[in-house]
């Protein structure tokens, strides 16, 4: 079944309100940059506390040796999950799933702000978005890696070829696409579920709302419909 991830992307002191707040639904708690930078372990101590699972998103990309290093340590802070970037390569991606003991590794592949001028400014020879992803997932695949972050748009296909191979982590999920803010490949949240999503990311739309657990109980829903 398909499982909801609260992004934390605000201050410490409304992420710990919203933590207790929503102690009570199974979901999984994403930390990057906003949140890891000023706190680290403490912030990742205070979500595993309460019973919750964690998802890094620091999208390591570097050479082999130093994301290997990077998943280490991320190991020892006991996260759940993880995300390197696809781009990063063969080697760099073995490495991180070689020393990724407990925790998932998941590959980014392109990130849902991003469109066809992507691919322009890469001066690629893929014609379209879904075509990149569908090659980065089949170098996740090859790799070791244990999932996939991509948007629902692709999730469907990367189902109907990989299977259960990957988890497929899917943001830029909104209940309107009106209100697709920054990101430019979104779906609601029954629809990323019907195309096969794994876990689904939701960061403003809860965090933001002076009523997080009726967002949380709405999607939850949707999830389980």
């Amino acid at each position: 079944m398909a499982r909801l991830c609260v992004a934390l992307d605000t201050e410490t002191e409304k992420a710990l309100k919203l933590l207790d707040k929503l102690s009570d639904y199974p979901l999984i708690f994403k930390v990057g940059h906003k949140l890891f930078i000023p706190e680290g372990k403490r912030i990742i101590n205070e979500i595993k506390d309460r019973g919750f699972e964690v998802f890094l998103d620091l999208k390591f990309h570097d050479i082999p040796n130093t994301v290997a290093l990077a998943v280490k340590s991320a190991e020892q802070l006991g996260v759940d999950y993880l995300t390197v970037h696809s781009l990063g390569g063969g080697q760099m991606l073995k490495r991180a799933v070689e020393e990724a003991a407990h925790v998932k590794v998941l590959g980014v592949s392109v990130l849902t702000s991003h469109g066809k001028e992507y691919l322009r400014f890469l001066r690629t020879g893929f014609k379209s978005v879904r075509e990149m992803v569908m090659y980065l997932a089949e170098v996740c695949v090859s790799d070791g890696v244990h999932g996939i972050v991509c948007s629902a748009e692709e999730v469907g296909d990367i189902k109907e070829r990989f299977g259960d191979r990957l988890i497929t982590v899917v943001p830029g999920i909104r209940f309107s696409k009106e209100n697709a803010q920054d990101q430019k490949r979104v779906l609601t949240p029954g629809e990323a579920v019907r195309r096969g999503a794994d876990i689904l990311v939701m960061g403003r739309e809860i965090i933001n709302s002076p009523e997080p657990e009726s967002v949380v109980e709405r999607v939850l829903k949707s999830i389980n419909g």
